[in-house]
């Protein structure tokens, strides 16, 4: 009788371990095949709710192809200028946000070699003020870690695009911008490959960093800046959506402010619908300058831009009379 207690008892014991198990396996996001997760590319651009979920079941091992391919439909879109950068912008956030460690590291090097360069001066300005050291609550020696870890990536990757020099120099101003430490410039031109790279950065990166004048580094890479309205993407993309892209890098854990997704308005969609294949079916192909088809806008060609958006104090003051000016 006793032994009839014992066996059932551990039948029971059993039974509730794995069907813990199964519960605990069903509670966790199940992970997408790549061919599942190509499928929503086109949704993931114009969606935030379902990049939102596409991201949480991508596999980590996937998280950096998911934003090369992710960042070549957003140059695809059909839309205005300020749509595309607020896309970038979104898109690359998001990516960063959902991952944790070198997987994060790597999807950072990804979006510097992925977005077109005429798009970086924006895109970096955005990032910058997510990976800024005291906003992400890191001390110098941990910011210069993180900017360290990131740069020795994206030197290797950017080696492989259209413009190692100007890609590896926003880098840097994505975390000079938001440093406290003094010497972090010196430190991070160390880590170019060479005295022609480094000469290079240290000529583009003051007038950059002081008046946020991108014309050396664009001329460089012989693209021309997108004229569009600032005020009209930061109103896309969002003021509330300032994720701390970087603490979790030191603690190893995941912030609640990385998983949560922020949305200016009532709805989870970004841009109006439409088709959603942008030609991220076919397998993406170096990174060459994919500007040429952005549309100019209101401004013109010859409105002053900060970070190349037109500034709307200048468009103000270049519509009033000149009795006035």
């Amino acid at each position: 009788m006793m032994k009839q207690v014992k066996t059932g008892l551990l039948l029971t014991t059993a039974m509730v371990i794995v069907f813990g198990a199964i519960s605990v396996r069903a509670a966790e996001p199940s992970s997408l095949t790549r061919v599942q997760w190509l499928k929503k590319i086109g949704t993931s651009v114009t969606s935030a709710e379902v990049l939102r979920d596409t991201l949480a079941q991508v596999p980590p091992a996937d998280k950096v192809e998911f934003t090369q391919r992710i960042l070549k439909a957003v140059t695809r879109m059909p839309v205005s200028p300020e749509e595309r950068a607020a896309a970038f912008v979104k898109t690359s956030c998001a990516c960063i946000a959902s991952v944790n460690g070198d997987a994060k590291v790597n999807v950072i090097a990804e979006i510097f070699a992925g977005v077109p360069i005429e798009h970086l001066p924006l895109v970096t300005e955005e990032l910058a003020k997510r990976f800024d050291q005291e906003y992400n609550k890191l001390s110098d020696e941990q910011y210069e870690k993180i900017a360290s870890d990131v740069l020795r990536v994206a030197v290797v990757r950017n080696a492989q695009t259209d413009a190692p020099s100007v890609r590896d120099t926003f880098v840097i101003l994505a975390f000079l911008r938001g440093s406290k430490n003094p010497s972090l410039q010196e430190k991070l031109l160390a880590l170019l490959p060479d005295d022609r790279m480094r000469s290079l950065a240290l000529s583009w990166i003051p007038p950059a960093l002081k008046d946020r004048n991108y014309d050396a580094l664009l001329a460089a890479a012989d693209v021309d800046s997108v004229p569009m309205s600032y005020e009209e993407v930061l109103s896309l993309v969002g003021h509330a959506n300032l994720d701390r892209l970087l603490a979790d890098l030191n603690s190893g854990a995941p912030l609640d402010s990385t998983a949560r997704w922020v949305t200016d308005g009532s709805s989870s969609s970004w841009f109006v619908q439409g088709p959603t294949d942008f030609g991220i079916n076919t397998v993406p192909v170096g990174y060459d300058n994919q500007g040429t088809d952005v549309r100019r806008s209101r401004g013109g060609g010859d409105s002053k831009t900060i970070c190349g958006c037109v500034d709307p104090a200048a468009e103000r003051r270049a519509k009033r009379p000149k009795s006035l000016q």
